[in-house]
């Protein structure tokens, strides 16, 4: 019985952490990014990832994405454990199963909205499915922008071509790293809403960092770090219950600076 339950605890998340650790240089000089992070995302939820700065954000999703291996502890996505895998190995699992969405787009100016789509499944050997590109350019919005390149588009239409490249292949779970951060009120509000769909509609993962409490009460948590740590989360969280809570870990993170003095 016990290990029937622990299968099945096992594969409703999407991504786990296990006291994971990430310190950087040694000795005198080590820094310690994330110190014994244990968290679980369940499939098809919504989780924004917030904290002050330094509080081991980026690092945090560096970890989680398998872009960065801990220094102990483990990951696991979609039940593979990421410690298990070589380097290429990894590039291929985060290419099948991961989907990326950056602030800063990551568009290649010489391709077209389509190619721009399709480039991640085609780096990893596989032919894209015509009828499954043309359907996730639609539900972003771009149908009848496919032949466009990157600099004939807004900002926002270039965000909604990343998230189109991070939904076509269907992965397990989507990253999103400050997504709105290079965006205005309303647009930021549609990229939000774009990242929610997949999660309703096809139960899938979002894990998104950002530092807006607006863009994550779009989420259904948010969970706080702070000096690399777990420190609180929300659920069914509003912006004013964010912007609350980052007031009181922003005082607490001064004073541990001021107390390390």
């Amino acid at each position: 019985m016990r290990r029937k339950q622990e299968i099945v605890s096992r594969t409703e998340h999407s991504v786990v952490l296990h006291d994971v650790r990430r310190v950087y240089g040694r000795g005198s000089n080590a820094v310690t990014a994330l110190d014994g992070i244990s968290i679980a995302f369940a499939r098809g939820t919504f989780t924004a990832i917030m904290g002050p700065s330094g509080s081991g954000k980026s690092t945090f999703l560096h970890c989680a994405a398998g872009l960065d291996r801990p220094t102990s502890g483990s990951v696991t996505i979609d039940d593979q454990p990421l410690a298990e895998l070589n380097e290429r190995r990894l590039t291929e699992l985060r290419r099948e199963r991961i989907g990326f969405v950056f602030q800063s787009f990551n568009l290649l100016p010489a391709l077209t909205v389509w190619q721009n789509v399709c480039l991640p499944q085609e780096l990893d050997g596989r032919r894209p499915q015509r009828a499954a590109v043309r359907a996730v350019l639609d539900r972003v919005g771009l149908g009848d922008r496919h032949k466009n390149r990157p600099g004939e588009l807004s900002g926002g239409q270039q965000q909604r071509v990343a998230i189109a490249r991070a939904l076509v292949a269907r992965p397990a779970v989507i990253f999103a790293d400050e997504p709105t951060g290079a965006l205005d009120t309303q647009t930021a509000a549609d990229v939000l809403e774009l990242l929610r769909e997949p999660v309703r509609s096809q139960g899938q993962t979002v894990v998104m960092v950002t530092h807006d409490p607006v863009a994550a009460s779009y989420a259904d948590q948010v969970v706080f770090l702070a000096d690399g740590v777990l420190a609180g989360s929300l659920t069914a969280p509003t912006a004013e219950q964010v912007a609350d809570r980052m007031t009181h870990l922003g005082a607490r993170s001064k004073l541990s600076m001021a107390v390390a003095r």
